[in-house]
């Protein structure tokens, strides 16, 4: 079986559009931690498009190619892409179904990860939220020890990205 991904091509952004179905958003703080991504790391993942060159999955990628100025000089306004051969329904599905498998972070496991990073690793907690585009309260909360009993979890207000584990409220 052929993949995809076995035919990356290069393309320039402009040879690119959008669809008329995707219902994902991403927040503008999101979508500048997606350019430092890219600066720092390069393209790890191509954008999937059908034959007639309409994104499927990878809209804020593509608009980020067009719309930063340091990745237009960077790429010259050119993004990896795989083309896969589906009909509209099979692109609007599989829109659908990448944006739910990409999943939502969980704060029990986030926490862990915070403890880890910063007592194991000794990682800076100002760098750390700097790069992970959190707030050095966000850091702070979550490098606490039994921060989800402490701050009462079922009424403290967390940012929309983070979702507690099933059972953390428990407890």
């Amino acid at each position: 079986m052929k993949n995809p991904i076995d035919d990356i091509v290069w393309v320039h952004s402009d040879t690119l559009e959008s669809n008329d179905y995707n219902p994902n958003a991403v927040f503008s703080p999101e979508l500048k931690l997606l350019e430092k991504s890219i600066l720092q790391t390069g393209w790890v993942q191509p954008v999937l498009v059908s034959k007639s060159m309409t994104i499927i999955d990878g809209f804020h990628r593509w608009m980020l190619s067009k719309e930063s100025p340091k990745l237009r000089s960077i790429y010259e306004g050119r993004l990896p892409v795989a083309v896969l051969e589906v009909d509209r329904v099979e692109a609007m599905i599989l829109t659908v179904r990448m944006n739910r498998a990409k999943g939502s972070h969980i704060a029990v496991r986030m926490s862990s990860m915070i403890k880890e990073l910063v007592d194991e690793h000794g990682v800076d907690k100002q760098h750390l939220a700097q790069e992970i585009g959190a707030n050095i309260k966000e850091i702070d909360l979550l490098h606490q020890e039994g921060v989800f009993t402490a701050k009462k979890i079922k009424d403290y207000k967390y940012s929309k990205s983070w979702i507690p584990a099933e059972g953390a409220m428990d407890g």
